[in-house]
């Protein structure tokens, strides 16, 4: 279309933004409440609605909060510390009473070592280690110390 100058008329409407605004970080004064609110068992997605900010982010925040807590812990999550193996204990149960505050169980069978994902051999390992700077026996398990002597 034409004005009455002669010039084109633009037609185009504005441009929307179509994109949700939303936070990406939690502001530092919140970090406090939003910490005390997931250790208290409340739902990420939930936290995330509350506190206005990205479910990803409120994951990745959780994640960190609970690996601080979890590595803060006073005793290991099987047994106290120990230092002489139990008739009834497993190897595993031995190495994780060893290492103490260090290792804690997962789920999936697998072991939360030093802020990192480790199976039982990494566990083993790590005990072994352990023992050895005490100059006491070592725990057979199978592909790091032969089970029979």
């Amino acid at each position: 279309m034409w004005d009455e100058d002669g010039f084109e008329e633009d037609l185009a409407p504005a441009p929307r933004r179509r994109q949700q605004q939303r936070r990406r970080a939690l502001a530092p004064e919140l970090r406090g409440e939003f910490d005390r609110r997931l250790l208290a068992g409340e739902d990420i997605q939930a936290l995330s609605r509350a506190f206005g900010i990205e479910p990803w982010y409120a994951q990745r925040r959780a994640k960190r909060v609970l690996g601080r807590v979890s590595r803060e812990r006073e005793v290991a999550p099987l047994l106290d510390p120990l230092s002489e193996i139990e008739e009834d204990m497993t190897p595993l149960q031995y190495a994780c009473g060893l290492l103490g505050t260090r290792v804690r169980p997962l789920r999936n069978g697998y072991y939360m070592l030093d802020g990192h994902e480790a199976g039982p051999r990494e566990v083993t390992r790590a005990a072994n280690r352990l023992l050895r700077d005490r100059g006491l026996r070592e725990i057979p398990y199978p592909g790091l110390v032969p089970l029979y002597n």
